[in-house]
């Protein structure tokens, strides 16, 4: 083979892995340009008056729990009971849930057999749990006012660790012990480094295999094009 005509059929998968980089990282972007779009478009739908979509935010937190509140009060966060089967609260087995005054819990039964029985609680606080049996498809709430660690246990499994831990805080942290976070949430869109990484691997690959060839790929049989 000729030089010439191999460095220009190697030129061909390089060039083609490049521009098809190059259009997955154009789609990557443009992906996140709509869902960014969409998430505004949201907001201006759900406000009725004139403001920011920070104030549209506020707006709509607040009437999801039917009350006001400062420093995070007034959320509502989700505890799952036994989810897949497993004898645990999710989060609050493994991770205490941190929470600000004012905010509603919700436990929902993912699994049977279960139920919330307070353990420990601040001496002014008034919870008393959901002590009877449910299953799957059960939920209840209990709105959080007192500062202070509540902690409580699913009585047919508590000896096989099915307890759980909530925080009363005043500045609960951002994560709020709410288990990890999906890989969209952690920034910048994950697939764009995954093509930008698989083009520069493609490019070095290919240009490492043409030195290779042209350097040491020649046999004393390989033909010049030249006869005589």
């Amino acid at each position: 083979m000729k030089r010439r005509d191999f460095l220009r059929a190697a030129s061909v998968p390089a060039a083609a892995a490049t521009a098809s980089a190059a259009a997955g990282v154009t789609a990557a972007q443009e992906g996140g340009t709509t869902t960014s779009a969409g998430g505004t478009g949201t907001a201006s739908g759900t406000g009725t008056s004139s403001g920011t979509a920070q104030g549209t935010g506020t707006g709509t937190g607040t009437g999801t729990s039917g009350g006001g509140g400062g420093g995070g009060g007034g959320a509502t966060k989700t505890v799952e009971v036994g989810p897949g089967g497993d004898l645990v609260f999710k989060p609050g087995t493994d991770q205490a849930l941190e929470i600000a005054p004012g905010t509603t819990v919700e436990w929902v039964w993912k699994s049977d057999n279960h139920n919330v029985v307070p353990d420990a609680q601040p001496s002014d606080a008034n919870w008393s749990g959901h002590e009877p049996i449910e299953n799957s498809g059960f939920s209840f709430s209990h709105t959080f006012d007192v500062l202070g660690d509540y902690e409580y246990y699913c009585q047919p499994h508590q000896s096989a660790g099915m307890v759980g831990t909530i925080s009363v805080v005043e500045n609960p942290s951002s994560g709020g012990g709410g288990g990890e976070k999906e890989l969209h949430e952690l920034g910048v869109p994950i697939q764009a480094h995954w093509v930008g990484a698989a083009t520069i691997l493609g490019i070095i690959v290919t240009v490492v295999f043409t030195f290779y060839i042209l350097k040491y790929g020649e046999s004393a049989n390989t033909g010049t094009g030249r006869n005589g």
